[in-house]
């Protein structure tokens, strides 16, 4: 009886010890090494003189500048303090490119964000390019410029509005602002980053 029992006791503690180790066997196995993918885009813009022509390529511009990709909707209330700040501010363009895109083009129009950022009567105007489209486009492999499988809007991971990133010439995001409403320190912060890019 004394051999069962002590069978049973050694039974007990590699079951209870099993489920650790197959947990841990299992986070690593979970673990890949994926690499980075980095992707690009060539998208439609609002079509105005200061987008530059009706199709933004961001390779292309990121060969002048790092680019400050700020993700935006019609209705969002950070977004519009965003823009208003990064316009208001001494934001020196030769630094760092804004480059607008519209988030959530499956939910509102193309015209509802050329009323809220196209505009030049609309407090929230935007005097630099606006891209729309994201939600429908393909994503281009940084490399290769193939059409990845990822929507534009998939390919940056989703980003919620208002987001606001800065790439560096090979579409590394490099900063991200933490703030949903505009700051003018985080907007600082960015441009310094981008200057020691430009270095």
């Amino acid at each position: 009886m004394r051999k069962v029992s002590g069978f049973l006791l050694v039974l007990i503690l590699l079951s209870a010890s099993a489920g650790c180790l197959a947990e841990e066997i299992e986070e690593e196995l979970g673990k890949e090494d994926v690499e980075d993918k980095r992707y690009t885009f060539a998208l439609p813009t609002l079509g105005r003189d200061v987008d530059g022509g009706s199709m933004l390529d961001l390779t292309a511009e990121l060969e002048q500048q790092p680019i400050l990709l700020f993700w935006v909707s019609s209705q969002c209330q950070g977004c519009h303090e965003w823009a208003e700040g990064i316009r208001d501010s001494s934001l020196n363009y030769s630094i760092m490119q804004p480059i607008t895109i519209h988030r959530y083009g499956n939910f509102e129009s193309e015209d509802k964000i050329m009323q809220v950022y196209g505009n030049n009567s609309s407090e929230h105007y935007s005097p630099w390019p606006v891209v729309t489209e994201a939600h429908s486009r393909l994503a281009l492999d940084f490399e290769t410029r193939e059409p990845s499988e990822l929507s534009v809007v998939e390919a940056f991971g989703n980003l919620p509005t208002p987001s606001v990133i800065l790439l560096d010439k090979n579409g590394n995001i490099v900063w991200e602002a933490s703030s949903y409403w505009y700051s003018a320190d985080q907007l600082q912060e960015a441009g310094d980053i981008a200057a020691g890019l430009s270095e």
